[in-house]
């Protein structure tokens, strides 16, 4: 019996405590402290509720327990990996998916090991904090950034896929960034959509608004002019955007 709903993802299943959409509203505003919340009501002259996400919206809707399994800046090997890491029994499984360009790194940050996330770029491109430029074969070949990040994210796709029908584990996968799975940039990428199970995933090849991200911005339920992250209008939409494919697939098991 199901009784619980895990939201694996990025910014965008952390949520946040804006209610609307703020003009001038700066990005990376986060009200999780009560000393956050006060000087963010000082500031704008509106009062920041409890974070919510599209996850926690629908398990609130359909009576499950909820957890979240998201980072800041997570990459989709961030996911893929915590997939494999979690207990998902007697779960629905919610999975946004973030920019491929996201990388996870090892690093010995702690005394234990330590995932972090960097950004892949190709030579030419600026450098920023957290960005790599990638270019192990100097002037004899040019990486296929783009290209390789598709792919790279379909694989994890299917391979989660599989992994959950094996299980038995009812789940349901969106784009929160866009992929670019509606522009296929190699004959292997579209070869690779065409294992993706659609009827678990919205949208699989939609337009960058048809992603929670592009969806959001679209109707200006983001967070501010300064910041496309949903606010909580836009989670809520979001959520009952995606609720009856939740409940289909959940009806079928």
């Amino acid at each position: 019996m199901i009784n619980s709903l895990i939201h694996f993802g990025c910014s965008f299943a952390m949520g946040n405590g804006v209610p609307t959409y703020v003009e001038g509203l700066e990005s990376g505003a986060f009200v999780h402290t009560d000393a956050l919340r006060k000087e963010f009501t000082r500031k704008y002259k509106i009062k920041p509720k409890e974070p919510q996400s599209c996850g926690s919206i629908i398990a609130k809707k359909l009576g499950l327990n909820y957890s979240k399994i998201a980072e800041n800046g997570a990459s989709n090997e961030m996911i893929f990996r915590k997939t494999l890491e979690t207990k998902l029994d007697n779960s629905f499984v919610l999975i946004g998916f973030t920019s491929n360009n996201r990388r996870e790194g090892l690093t010995t940050l702690r005394r234990s090991s330590h995932w972090h996330t960097w950004k892949m770029k190709a030579p030419g491109e600026v450098a920023k904090y957290k960005d790599l430029i990638f270019s192990p074969w100097k002037d004899e070949y040019k990486p296929a950034i783009e290209e390789e990040g598709q792919i790279r994210t379909l694989i994890q796709i299917i391979y989660m896929q599989n992994y959950f029908k094996s299980n038995n584990i009812p789940y349901l996968m969106f784009n929160a960034l866009w992929n670019g799975f509606d522009i296929p940039l190699t004959k292997e990428c579209g070869e690779l959509l065409g294992q993706v199970d659609e009827k678990c995933f919205y949208k699989l090849r939609g337009t960058p608004q048809d992603t929670q991200h592009g969806w959001c911005v679209e109707r200006k339920l983001n967070v501010s002019d300064l910041d496309d992250h949903p606010n909580l209008q836009g989670q809520e939409a979001w959520a009952e955007e995606l609720l009856p494919q939740v409940k289909a697939i959940l009806n079928a098991n």
